[in-house]
């Protein structure tokens, strides 16, 4: 067990060569930084992504038609309605409307609880829409005609990721904007009240309409799942890239320092320190020097991410051409902290004490000659 001097000692000796370890704490803190922030915006907006789609019913029906969506009727949801295990089909009017003077895509969605000259808009919507002052009503512009509607409420901030782009219209009203007839929706929510039955009924609707596809709340989730894996990937593959690179130049800088404080160790060996007391020196010395720069790094990302909404790389992620303002829920995966800490803390070590090590063996008497 070490004893408490030696650890003072150490700690001492550290302050002492403090800017020795300089270099390798900045950087192993911004490297550390980079990650957590990107895992930190992937974990939250999959968090919030994940819960909108485990708020919708158990199955989202479309139907397709030479590969795009297509249109469906009545007659669909009489159909499924009929399914043993379903408590109930709602149909839903959804769709894109082209904002040309921005050319800008506005997410058209159907609200029955909004009247049929009133909407409620988004965030994003609301910029794109004030810069052409178009601030108390706006002009749908069809192929028919040009249709007025008061923009009568702005959607809360913290619904900005699924709301930011998207005009909630009476259903009506979304029909005459996106061309569609009164009796035809573009997607069906289908109830399911037991969640063991979810998969037969899926089955069913696709023997049912071959066309359509039916998407369950665990594949929806599956997917989104998929996209920000993909996305956090590719950064992991560039973290390790940058890890590599960290280390190599630390290996070196770390030779270069113990080489000229060769002296040093050569004048503990003459004490009485032994091989195994030089490791857990240098030991001691870089745990306080990487486990501070993990947490500091860890620490400025939370605040980067959760406090200031992760200025410029949030948009990588979002990927939305209308500006987006999104308040980022803090969601903690401590998982993934650990895996970092474990693929980042102790490589670092090791690239640190391997030099130590190979110093501290080798013939010290030239070393406290000269």
């Amino acid at each position: 067990m070490l004893h408490k001097n030696f650890v003072e000692y150490a700690i001492l000796l550290l302050f002492k060569d403090r800017n020795d370890h300089l270099f390798s704490f900045l950087i192993f803190s911004f490297i550390v930084f980079i990650l957590s922030s990107v895992l930190f915006i992937s974990d939250s907006l999959q968090y919030d992504l994940i819960q909108s789609i485990k708020a919708q019913p158990s199955i989202v029906v479309e139907n397709t038609r030479a590969g795009r969506a297509y249109q469906m009727h009545e007659g669909y949801v009489y159909d499924i309605s009929k399914i043993t295990g379903v408590s109930g089909v709602e149909g839903v009017v959804d769709g894109y409307h082209h904002f040309a003077q921005k050319r800008l895509w506005f997410h058209i969605i159907g609200d029955p609880s909004l009247t049929k000259d009133e909407m409620l808009i988004g965030q994003g919507v609301q910029k794109a829409m004030a810069e052409l002052y178009y601030n108390d009503e706006f002009h749908f512009l069809t192929e028919e005609r040009m249709i007025n509607v008061k923009i009568n409420k702005i959607a809360p901030k913290g619904t900005n990721i699924i709301s930011n782009d998207a005009i909630y219209l009476n259903p009506n009203t979304a029909r005459a904007v996106l061309g569609m007839e009164m009796d035809e929706y573009s997607k069906l929510y289908v109830s399911v009240p037991n969640p063991n039955e979810v998969g037969q009924v899926t089955l069913k609707i696709v023997e049912i309409y071959p066309s359509a596809k039916a998407t369950s709340q665990a594949d929806a989730i599956g997917a989104v799942r998929h996209v920000y894996y993909y996305k956090g990937g590719i950064f992991m593959i560039l973290y390790v890239i940058a890890l590599v690179s960290f280390f190599i130049l630390l290996k070196n800088q770390i030779s270069l320092v113990y080489g000229e404080k060769k002296k040093e160790i050569a004048i503990l060996r003459s004490l009485g320190f032994c091989i195994k007391d030089i490791i857990a020196l240098k030991l001691i010395q870089n745990s306080v020097v990487s486990v501070s720069a993990y947490l500091l790094g860890v620490a400025f990302a939370y605040i980067y991410v959760f406090v200031f909404n992760a200025p410029y790389l949030r948009n990588i992620f979002l990927g939305n051409e209308l500006e987006n303002s999104i308040c980022l829920t803090p969601v903690v995966d401590l998982n993934l902290l650990f895996l970092i800490f474990l693929f980042g803390v102790i490589p670092f070590l090791a690239f640190v004490i391997l030099p130590a090590w190979k110093i501290a063996i080798s013939d010290m008497s030239e070393a406290v000659k000269s």
